[in-house]
């Protein structure tokens, strides 16, 4: 029994088993070595038969891997690099695709693989990253010391200086020429709001002025009157006429005589014929 367990867990056992052959391409293959396990959803089905191969085409290299013969590989299954941990050893590792496999890898297959990041790449990757990072930082520096030689140099800091004292001062008078345009605006709106009573008076006037008017030519007073009857305006005219003339105790209508008798002609002069 001891013989037995010897042959299926020892390395005696391995000699016993059958395989078949996959290859399988990788771009890096960095710590996979010959005698590598090939896992598949944990469990050991084969492994490294000898270590990766340069290709003649394209990139990458060749890694040969045996495969239990009881094993069926489902087609579409993803071959990458694992490592055990951070620092462990390399192994290749089988994804089986979702759903249930239609078809599987026949032998002598040719794959594709990919390879899992693990401490080595975060390594090179960071390596790379600092020497970015320090590129980086040094035309930062570069740009901070021209910036302050150049815009944030003494001459320029007193001209930014100066411009905010002009800012400060032409701020300041335009504050005084907003009080005063306040001023000038409060005077305009009393003058319009004076205009506009001086208008509605004269416009009242007018009114008066026109009913004045209409009053005088088409009422029944005096002045009425005066300006339609033609006669008693003579009468009155003759009145004044006679007052002037002959005042109120010696009154006489002699207006009224002067106005009816008609001017006399005067006699053409004879002219004396010379003897």
């Amino acid at each position: 029994m001891v013989g037995a367990l010897v042959v299926q867990f020892g390395r005696l056992g391995e000699g016993f088993r059958t395989y078949y052959p996959l290859t399988v391409r990788f771009t890096d293959a960095s710590g996979l070595l010959k005698g590598s396990d090939v896992l598949l959803a944990g469990a050991k089905i084969g492994k490294v038969s000898g270590g990766p191969r340069m290709v003649r085409e394209g990139q990458g290299v060749d890694v040969p891997l045996k495969i239990y013969d009881y094993i069926k590989v489902p087609a579409g299954s993803k071959f990458t690099v694992g490592s055990s941990g951070l620092l462990g050893d390399r192994f290749v590792n089988v994804t089986m695709p979702p759903g249930q496999p239609k078809a599987f890898l026949s032998p002598n297959t040719y794959v594709s693989g990919a390879r899992e990041t693990g401490i080595d790449d975060l390594t090179r990757e960071g390596g790379a990253l600092v020497s970015d990072l320090r590129g980086t930082v040094q035309k930062i520096d570069t740009t901070v010391s021209r910036l302050n030689q150049d815009t944030l140099s003494s001459a320029n800091m007193e001209n930014l200086k100066a411009s905010m004292e002009h800012l400060n001062q032409a701020t300041g008078a335009l504050a005084e020429s907003s009080k005063k345009l306040d001023g000038v605006i409060e005077k305009a709106d009393s003058t319009m709001t004076s205009a506009k009573n001086a208008a509605d008076n004269l416009q009242n006037a007018l009114a008066d002025a026109r009913k004045v008017l209409r009053s005088a030519t088409q009422g029944k007073g005096l002045i009425a009157a005066l300006l339609n009857d033609q006669q008693l305006a003579n009468d009155l005219h003759a009145l004044i006429t006679n007052l002037r003339e002959h005042g109120v105790l010696f009154y006489r209508n002699t207006a009224a005589t002067t106005q009816a008798k008609p001017p006399e002609q005067s006699k053409p002069v004879r002219q004396s014929r010379g003897r």
